[in-house]
């Protein structure tokens, strides 16, 4: 029997193509003009396509910056759904110094256009928002991983949401630090902070 693979209609594929168009083109608008100076006229210009087909793929340009921001951020999106089973003092150490130094190599790769994001998160209460989200998804993750490092006996026994909380937070403080160039010596900052979190958190090997 034949295998019939089901295929996409053409629509969605164009309808693909444009709404990575407007986004390619979006990133671009934002790093020339900055955030308060860009509008979806703009965009919609420079792309080449009609206004209300920008609105037919977003709510505005808030929705399309926090867009931008995502596609920067899914390669540390794509680390927290690998599982955290550490044995190991070692081993947890290890996974969570890959997270923190990706966090603040994505901040660095990525330096204009978290600027950008910078400069909106003082300007609009939905992009507040939506990093705020960012934020509290983080510190789920991390709360999780340590209930898990708790149950195999790596941690101490302390306040997990507070925790998670603090934790998060020191990164993020330094992820702008990082973006605003405050701090260049990635490795240095991310062996400090796994210091703090296991003399803080974890117990003595």
């Amino acid at each position: 029997m034949e295998n019939k693979t089901p295929r996409r209609p053409r629509r969605y594929l164009r309808s693909r193509i444009t709404r990575k168009l407007i986004l390619d083109t979006a990133l671009d608008v934002f790093l020339t003009e900055g955030y308060a100076k860009t509008t979806i006229a703009k965009i919609s210009q420079q792309a080449k396509v009609g206004y209300g087909t920008v609105y037919s793929h977003f709510k505005g340009k808030d929705d399309i910056l926090n867009k931008v921001v995502d596609n920067v951020l899914d390669e540390f999106y794509n680390l927290l759904e690998v599982p955290f089973a550490p044995e190991t003092q070692e081993e947890a150490r290890s996974a969570y110094y890959e997270l923190v130094l990706t966090s603040f190599r994505l901040a660095e790769q990525h330096q204009p256009i978290m600027k950008v994001y910078q400069e909106a998160l003082g300007q609009s209460e939905s992009i507040a928002e939506h990093w705020e989200n960012i934020i509290e998804k983080f510190i789920k993750s991390s709360a999780r991983s340590f209930v898990y490092s708790q149950e195999k006996g790596l941690a101490k026994d302390f306040d997990i949401q507070l925790g998670a909380k603090a934790y998060i937070l020191l990164v993020d403080r330094f992820i702008w630090e990082v973006v605003n160039e405050k701090e260049d010596n990635l490795d240095h900052i991310t062996a400090t902070i796994m210091d703090l979190l296991f003399h803080g958190f974890f117990k003595s090997d």
